[in-house]
């Protein structure tokens, strides 16, 4: 898939070489049209029962497209049209929970979890945690659904190191954000689709202001990458009512982790301070 190409030129590429072939790829093709949404989130049985046609034929259309097989077309299929997903279509998952493989979130994050392992021995990974590390402040930047991971975020990383705060739209820091220093600052922001416009002027806001921008999100052709210096890459689920965000949530508990490994002498006298003044104020029932 072109990340140059809209989703509309990618689709149309699609249609038209699917036409061209026999005429199962044709049928496949005039029911796409109408359920492309729906069909991305289905496994190759399913597509083939809803057109009509036998699963070698839905097989035989994905690799037509130029792909390795189904998997590789639905995974394409699915990125695209993550950022078009609106609420009331996402309420076919809520009458449609599972398919012959199981229930659909749960099937989607034990693939996106399995992906992490990859991604944790990444060069980027590593980066990511080194500049989070050595960082005089981090600010975690998010809005909408992705905002949600901040909190999490923000409350573990600051266990294991001073100056991490977090900010979202209508809050001061957030109205604010431009008038800091941006050589003391790494802005760290998190966005998974569908990707708030907020965040995206921020950005570039912040970007035209040289700020050091680290970014969280769910693939290299997102539009936060645009103004991020520095990428970190973790899947999302989308097959669902709402997105499902286990894998981002665990990405970030490991680059939470490593930072802690890199600055272990800060790290450890934190987390002692911490539980000290737990104990002292009886902060936990037992």
């Amino acid at each position: 898939m072109n990340e140059e190409q809209s989703a509309s030129q990618i689709l149309a590429a699609w249609w038209r070489t699917g036409r061209r072939g026999s005429d199962a790829n044709r049928l496949i093709v005039r029911y796409l049209e109408e359920h492309y949404r729906q069909a991305a989130f289905m496994t190759s049985a399913e597509l083939a029962a809803a057109v009509g046609v036998s699963q070698a034929s839905v097989s035989r259309f994905a690799s037509s497209l130029g792909c390795s097989g189904y998997a590789e077309w639905n995974k394409q299929m699915q990125q695209i049209i993550r950022r078009e997903l609106s609420a009331a279509e996402r309420l076919w998952f809520a009458a449609n929970p599972a398919s012959e493989e199981g229930d659909r979130v749960l099937q989607s994050e034990l693939r996106n979890l399995e992906q992490l392992d990859r991604v944790v021995r990444s060069d980027a990974f590593n980066q990511f945690a080194r500049l989070i590390a050595k960082a005089e402040r981090v600010l975690f930047v998010s809005s909408c659904a992705s905002a949600t991971l901040m909190p999490y975020a923000q409350y573990f990383l600051s266990k294991v190191r001073p100056h991490v705060h977090s900010a979202s739209p209508g809050s001061g820091l957030w109205d604010q954000l431009l008038c800091e220093d941006s050589d003391s600052v790494l802005i760290v922001a998190i966005a998974f689709p569908r990707y708030p416009r907020a965040l995206l002027d921020l950005l570039r806001q912040l970007s035209e202001r040289r700020f050091t921008i680290a970014a969280l999100t769910d693939q290299p052709a997102s539009p936060v990458t645009a103004y991020a210096q520095h990428t970190l890459v973790a899947p999302v689920t989308t097959a669902s009512l709402f997105d499902s965000y286990a894998a981002p949530i665990t990405l970030l508990n490991l680059l939470i982790r490593e930072v802690a490994k890199l600055s272990p002498e800060r790290s450890e006298e934190r987390l002692q301070m911490l539980e000290q003044n737990d104990q002292t104020t009886g902060a936990y029932y037992s």
